[in-house]
């Protein structure tokens, strides 16, 4: 079931299965700047990403001794969330653990979203609740794909500042190795077709608060805020060629490396969440910011 918010400027429509969005139309041009999910290029749209970012080593974690899989992203991506409330503005959805999110996830929670919309700004938020009676690992983030017009030549991205960037190195399955690389684009953009962003690119800790897509005067420019997620991901799809989207992440945690422990507490970039404890993020998109 697809939900919607609307305003003057902007409609924006919600997935209930998955949590997505599944459209932001700028009714100033009718034009869609969210990719529409082609699943030969890229199948999702924006993907809520819970209780992993990216793949697991082998698709699987351990938690004492017991082996669980998991697929890259998670499972909330794929699962009907509940409906708690939807007017104009606003709507809130909430996923909560079940007998079969335990089978693969073996702890009690709930993820609330919620979406609002306020002139050209669309807000996600997401809160962890641990209903469990031990300590919960995790990781979570949104992943937010853009239709990139005229194959994405003339788009590119553009930081807040420019900024020396620390680029987390990824071996051919997209696992992490332990090396990193300092990387600092040319007056803090990015051309959308220069082939940096092909495979993806995760940023550790960015200065710059948002990234920015650009395509010209005839389009409308999208920004998106990380708002303080500990890291950034960029990627362009098809990779070579014709580039049909700009996917940007604000990520709580990263994919496994190469060599992760198979105990999920012990790996790296998981957040510990206590028992009844509460756990926040939150980005923004701006169609066409004025400042």
């Amino acid at each position: 079931m697809e939900l919607v918010m609307e305003n003057s400027r902007l409609r924006v429509v919600v997935d209930m299965f998955g949590a997505e969005f599944a459209s932001i139309r700028d009714k100033s041009t009718g034009r869609e700047l969210l990719w529409q999910g082609d699943p030969g290029v890229w199948a999702h749209r924006a993907p809520l990403l819970f209780p992993v970012c990216g793949p697991l080593l082998d698709d699987r974690f351990e938690v004492e001794g017991q082996q669980y899989q998991m697929p890259p992203g998670g499972f909330a991506l794929g699962m009907r969330h509940k409906l708690v409330c939807c007017d104009q503005n606003l709507i809130c959805l909430r996923l909560e653990s079940t007998p079969e999110t335990e089978a693969v996830f073996p702890c009690k929670f709930a993820v609330k979203t919620t979406f609002a919309l306020k002139e050209n700004r669309v807000s996600s938020r997401m809160k962890v609740l641990n209903y469990d009676k031990k300590e919960m690992y995790f990781r979570c983030g949104f992943t937010t794909a853009f239709s990139c017009p005229g194959g994405g030549e003339g788009c590119q991205v553009r930081l807040e500042q420019p900024e020396v960037l620390t680029v987390l190195e990824q071996d051919g399955a997209g696992f992490l190795t332990r090396g990193s690389r300092m990387w600092e684009p040319e007056n803090g953009v990015i051309p959308v077709t220069a082939g940096e962003l092909d495979r993806g690119i995760i940023l550790k800790e960015p200065t710059s608060q948002y990234f920015q897509l650009e395509c010209g005067d005839r389009y409308p420019v999208i920004r998106l805020y990380l708002r303080g997620a500990p890291y950034g991901y960029l990627r362009s799809a098809p990779a070579g060629g014709s580039r049909q989207l700009l996917a940007m992440g604000s990520w709580h945690g990263v994919p496994d490396f190469a060599d992760s422990p198979a105990d999920w507490s012990q790996k790296e970039s998981v957040i510990p969440l206590g028992a009844m404890e509460e756990y926040y993020t939150h980005q923004t998109i701006v169609v066409d910011p004025k400042d």
